[in-house]
């Protein structure tokens, strides 16, 4: 008798076992099934974006979501990188300009308008380089923020998939009641693993 009273509490442990009425509505979510949340997919996705996509088995998408970050990532830095280079040219040629008129006491207003707009020439390309960059990491902004929205939403589909078990219903007996409606008994097991 002992040894059944131990199986039986070892057996509920691993089984949760529902019993209702056919009128009532179906929870969607089993007691068992609470940690599967949407935040779950969208703090993963804000920490590495596509991360939260393959934590919920939708490889081709947080693949898709990773490369396209990683390439929006890559031209950032590319054009950090690029940006720094004009600045540094900008600083260059102040000097150049500085060095010639250390030198020569009485500049010729022919150099000093080649200077200047040599001067003038490379602070036009950091100048629009600074907007072009401000564009991608405007893009990029938008795609973190877009792939987070998307990642919610498929986290709701995703939060009601019961796919880390089986559910078993049986149907007991059903009664007709003086409504016209059925009573009866459900019987629901859910094994989860």
């Amino acid at each position: 008798m002992k040894k059944i009273i131990v199986l039986s509490i070892i057996l509920s442990s691993f089984i949760s076992i529902h019993s209702q009425e056919f009128e009532k509505k179906e929870e969607n979510i089993s007691a068992g099934f609470q940690d599967r949340s949407r935040w779950d997919l969208v703090w993963r996705s804000a920490v590495l974006p596509g991360w939260g996509l393959l934590h919920a088995k939708a490889y081709r998408k947080g693949i898709f979501t990773l490369g396209i970050t990683s390439i929006l990532l890559i031209y950032e830095y590319k054009g950090h990188k690029e940006e720094e280079e004009k600045k540094q040219n900008l600083e260059y040629s102040r000097d150049l300009f500085l060095t010639y008129s250390y030198f020569n006491s009485q500049i010729d207003p022919q150099s000093y308008l080649i200077f200047a707009g040599y001067q003038h020439k490379k602070q036009e390309d950091l100048e629009e380089l600074q907007s072009k960059n401000d564009l991608k990491l405007g893009l990029l902004g938008l795609k973190y923020f877009l792939q987070l929205a998307y990642t919610y939403w498929y986290g709701i589909k995703w939060e009601g998939e019961n796919t880390s078990g089986f559910r078993l219903d049986i149907r007991t007996a059903s009664f007709a009641n003086k409504n016209g409606g059925e009573t009866g008994l459900d019987l629901k097991y859910t094994f989860m693993f």
